[in-house]
This record gives C-alpha cells, structure tokens and sequence, in this order.
C-alpha cells in the first residue's frame, strides 16, 4: 500500500494568500518543503482521501491520474477538505466520465453537496454515508471511521485503511479524542501513522488541544496510540496539517518533532507499507 501526503497544510494553505506573517513570507520565498497545499491524501491509485481547493495543482504535481480514482473518502465538509466546485466538473456538461465514484463521508459531507444544488447521480457519484462506528469492504480496501473531536456541530470522521495485510490511521482534523474513539481504535493495530499538529507553536501553547491540536499535543497523542496498543514504538509516525499561524518552519518542526521520533509531514511525502 502507497500513501502519499498531496497536501500538509490546514485551511489557508502555506502561505496564506493574504498574509505578511513570518511563516508566509518565509515560504514565498524558500518554497521547498515550507510550501503547502491543502491537505489530502491518495492511496494507491485508486483513493483519494479528501477532495479539496488545491486538487488540480495537486494531481498535476504528482501525477494523480483521476480517471483511475475509484473513490474518495471525505472526513468532514470545511472547505479545505470538501471543495465542491472541483467536484462539479464531473458534471454531464462538463467532462465525459466512463465510470461511476464512489463519494464517502459522514452526513454533512452529503448536506455540503445538497447545498450547493450537487446531485451525486448527475456526477457519476454513488453516496455511501457513514456513522463513525462501521467497517465497510470496498474490493480489497477497507474503510475503518473514526470519530473525530473537532467540530461540536458535525459528525467528523478520521479513518484507518487497510489493504493487504498492512494499514495506516490518518487523523488530521481532529482535538483530542472522546473515550469512545480510543476505545475503538485500541481493536486495531496499524503500520504507520499520520496525526494532526495544526497549531504547531502557536502561541506558545504547544498543549492546545480542543478541535486541533498543537505540537506537544501532538506527542501526547502519539503516546495515546502506543498505550492503546494501536500503533508499536517503532510503527512510523508522522504530523500533518498546519496552519501557517502555528508557524510551521519545516527545519524547526523537525528539530522539534525529531527528539520524539516523529517525523513532520511535507507535500509529496510518501509511506510504502
């Protein structure tokens, strides 16, 4: 199994269109890893984790060919994640599609669509909605939700795939878990891991910890999973997802994240489980 990183950034990207900050005029000018695009995954070349802005220059970036893509997993309907116009394109208007996707997402992911008047059936689209507590077989994929801590008002979903014997948790988006997802996610045990570090050093409060985490969060997470027995104290772990307001340097992440044996997370990285 392929994981690949198409993006590691939260909502306003890396830089921020608008803003003079440190962190954004740093990344304008070095570019490299300090650049980042909204985040998503791909796995293999057939899934796509989250569907966002960012989608064209990612697929063009890393050669994401879309008509191989059998499906897309959202977790949650914020617009870095859930972009509707590029989804829009699969429309019988606009683009000739030979075969059917398979769109799956906790509820608002399906209300986000209804809103903006998108019927899947006219996208080529099969809605397969989910509650957090099942596992579905998709050919040879599975699909394990996770219910996220991140907004009071919509289910969110982070998730465990798994494919020939191996597996990975990707949970991003999300604050600290409810007991009932910790207890869930102790049934599984994966081969990597990718957590989510939004806040990074914002602040100064590297324990943030409500609807996103900051970076010693993160780590406290990290040794949530190992007490769990979820993940073992050589499985790969990496942190995603940030907001240029926790100033993610990537040098500074990695001296950071580095004394916990965690690595940080850039646009393109690559997991061969």
């Amino acid at each position: 199994m392929r994981i690949q990183i198409l993006g590691s950034a939260a909502a306003e990207a890396v830089p921020a269109l608008w803003c003079d900050c440190e962190c954004c005029q740093y990344a304008r000018k070095h570019g490299g890893k300090d650049l980042r695009r909204r985040c998503g995954y791909s796995i293999d070349d057939d899934t796509l984790v989250d569907f966002g802005p960012d989608a064209f220059w990612q697929t063009v970036e890393f050669g994401i060919d879309l008509t191989k893509t059998d499906r897309v997993v959202y977790t949650h309907s914020h617009e870095d994640h859930l972009n509707p116009v590029e989804l829009e394109w699969r429309g019988r208007w606009f683009s000739h599609v030979s075969k059917q996707l398979k769109l799956y997402g906790p509820p608002g992911v399906f209300a986000k669509l209804e809103k903006f008047n998108l019927d899947p059936a006219k996208l080529s689209a099969d809605p397969i909605v989910l509650s957090g507590t099942e596992t579905v077989c998709d050919g040879d994929l599975e699909i394990i939700p996770i219910v996220a801590a991140h907004m009071a008002d919509e289910l969110c979903l982070n998730y465990i795939f798994r494919r020939g014997g191996k597996s990975i948790l990707i949970a991003n988006d999300t604050g600290w878990w409810k007991d009932e997802s910790w207890k869930r996610v102790a049934n599984f045990k994966v081969d990597a891991a990718i957590i989510e570090s939004t806040f990074a050093f914002f602040k100064g409060n590297l324990d943030y910890e409500s609807g996103h985490l900051a970076a010693h969060a993160s780590v406290r997470f990290r040794d949530k999973l190992l007490e769990a027995g979820t993940i073992a104290p050589d499985t790969p772990v990496a942190v995603n997802h940030f907001s240029h307001n926790g100033m993610p340097f990537q040098d500074k992440l990695e001296e950071y994240f580095s004394q916990f044996g965690i690595m940080v997370g850039f646009d393109g990285m690559v997991f061969d489980l």
